[in-house]
């Protein structure tokens, strides 16, 4: 069988236990997400956790734990051709 050509990376992604407060019920929950990258602090994971759940119900109010994972993707070449955005090249240092 013929290797077939693939674009890989490895993202890190970091995934989080957020408490949370559910105005409906008044009592406390736990959600979990996975967002891009690693964050020095609870406040820099606060910032892009915030606008993936808040809502007029829920409420974030804490990172509870957080675990980074290193994943690596792959797809193939002519799949990566199809759904890339085509952007400028790099300048030449």
């Amino acid at each position: 069988m013929a290797r077939i050509p693939q674009v890989t990376r490895t993202i890190t992604t970091t995934h989080a236990k957020v408490l949370c407060l559910d105005l409906s019920t008044k009592k406390p929950i736990t959600k979990e997400v996975i967002i891009p990258r690693t964050y020095k602090d609870e406040a820099a994971a606060l910032k892009v956790i915030k606008p993936m759940l808040e809502s007029d119900e829920l409420k974030v109010v804490h990172v509870v734990d957080t675990q980074t994972v290193d994943t690596l993707y792959g797809m193939t070449e002519s799949d990566f051709i199809i759904h890339a955005h085509v952007i400028p090249p790099r300048k030449a240092e």
